[in-house]
């Protein structure tokens, strides 16, 4: 017996979406669980790098809903999609063509992005090419307090690596969990010491 692929259901908790209706009920979903202005980019971050979905696919989405109406774009330099009117009844009429797993799965990737994001703003890496295939990962943690000494670094940190790959991972690592540093090399020059005269 000869089948064709096609003739099979693709499964969407495996291999993500592939039908663009779903990938556009899918995004409104997700702005409506999260319910907060998202950038373009994190919406495509959070869906591709999590397999979700194929990056054009998902411009694409973003691109016709925001065409028919159902997100639209902020004005100011730090433009992001708002969910409408349009955009909700879309959402809550269809959320139930897509599984409870890829739902799930596609809001707490976004929140995840968002949080990453809003850690890359609050905080400073960069990675800074020595030449010679060696790299320096410059970490600054802000105070974050407002009004004065807000900007103010409480840490600054340097690290030297062999490759990008390993720069890529400590700015990833760090951004996940800024405050995890913060502590540990608190608690480590803080630790009990004995003084000697």
């Amino acid at each position: 017996m000869d089948f064709k692929l096609d003739a099979f259901p693709v499964d969407e908790n495996t291999s993500g979406l592939r039908n663009r209706d779903k990938i556009k009920i899918l995004i409104c979903y997700v702005f409506k669980s999260i319910a907060q202005p998202i950038a373009k980019d994190v919406i495509l971050s959070a869906l591709y790098d999590n397999g979700i979905a194929n990056y054009f696919e998902i411009s694409q989405a973003v691109y016709e809903l925001e065409k028919n109406g159902a997100l639209k774009l902020t004005e100011g330099d730090d433009a992001e999609y708002i969910l409408t009117e349009k955009g909700r009844k879309i959402a809550d009429d269809l959320e139930r063509e897509l599984s409870m797993y890829i739902r799930h799965k596609a809001t707490q990737a976004a929140m995840k992005t968002l949080v990453y994001e809003k850690r890359l703003k609050e905080n400073k890496v960069d990675i800074v090419n020595l030449g010679e295939g060696k790299y320096r990962v410059d970490i600054t943690i802000y105070s974050g307090l407002e009004g004065e000494g807000e900007n103010d670094s409480l840490l600054d940190v340097s690290m030297y690596v062999p490759d990008i790959i390993q720069a890529e991972v400590i700015k990833r690592s760090f951004l996940n969990n800024p405050a995890k540093l913060y502590e540990k090399v608190t608690q480590a020059l803080t630790e009990d010491v004995t003084f000697v005269d």
